[in-house]
C-alpha cells in the first residue's frame, strides 16, 4: 500500500471515501495491526506518524467482523486486539454526549453510534459504534469520567450503568 498512491486515489472525497462501494482484490503479505492500546502497527513496527494513522482511518472497513483498508483498488487486512478507534474525550451539549477519538473524529452517541457491552478479559467493556459499523474502546481516563458521571447521576438500570444521550441509554458498564 504506497501512501503517495492512497493520498493520489483519496483526492476528492470527503472526510470518509465510500469504501463500502469499494470491492477490490484482496491485497497479502501486509500486516497492519492495531493494539489494545490504540497503536498502529505495520510489519510489525510501529506507524508513528499520526496524520498518517489518521488517513488509514478514513479508509477502514469492517466485513463479517473483520477489518479492511480499502481503496478502489486494493483491500488490506488489518488485525485489531480491541477496536481501531479510541475514545479519549467526551463533552455533552443539550441532550447529547459528543465523544472524540484519537483519529481526529467525533461523534455524537445516538441510535446508530450507540454502545455495547463486550466480554473482554474477563470483565464485561463498553464499546461504541464510531461509524459505519467500525467500532472505538473507550480509553481508561475518560471511561472512569463517564462511570463516576453515570454513578452521580444514579444512571443505573438493571445493573448496567448508562449514560443518556439522544433519548436512548446507552450501556458502559455493569454493577457488581
Amino acid at each position: 500500500m504506497s501512501i503517495s498512491k492512497l493520498t493520489n486515489d483519496l483526492k476528492g472525497y470527503e472526510k470518509f471515501p465510500p469504501v463500502d462501494q469499494w470491492n477490490p482484490s484482496l491485497c497479502e503479505g501486509q500486516e497492519f495491526f492495531i493494539d489494545r492500546e490504540g497503536n498502529w502497527f505495520y510489519n510489525k513496527s510501529p506507524i508513528k506518524n499520526q496524520k498518517l494513522t489518521n488517513l488509514f482511518s478514513t479508509v477502514l472497513k469492517k466485513e463479517n467482523n473483520h477489518y479492511f483498508l480499502v481503496t478502489p483498488v486494493e483491500k488490506v487486512p488489518v488485525k485489531v486486539e480491541l477496536a481501531p478507534y479510541m475514545i479519549i474525550d467526551f463533552k455533552m451539549e443539550l441532550n447529547s454526549i459528543i465523544l472524540s477519538t484519537n483519529l481526529n473524529y467525533e461523534f455524537i452517541l445516538d441510535k446508530a453510534n450507540s454502545t455495547k457491552l463486550i466480554k473482554y478479559s474477563g470483565s464485561y467493556i463498553p464499546i461504541a459504534t464510531v461509524r459505519n459499523n467500525i467500532e472505538g474502546f473507550f480509553n481508561r481516563n475518560i471511561y472512569y469520567k463517564l462511570i463516576d458521571f453515570a454513578l452521580d447521576k444514579n444512571y443505573i438500570n438493571n445493573n448496567i450503568l448508562y449514560i443518556p444521550s439522544n433519548d436512548m441509554n446507552h450501556p458502559i458498564g455493569q454493577i457488581a
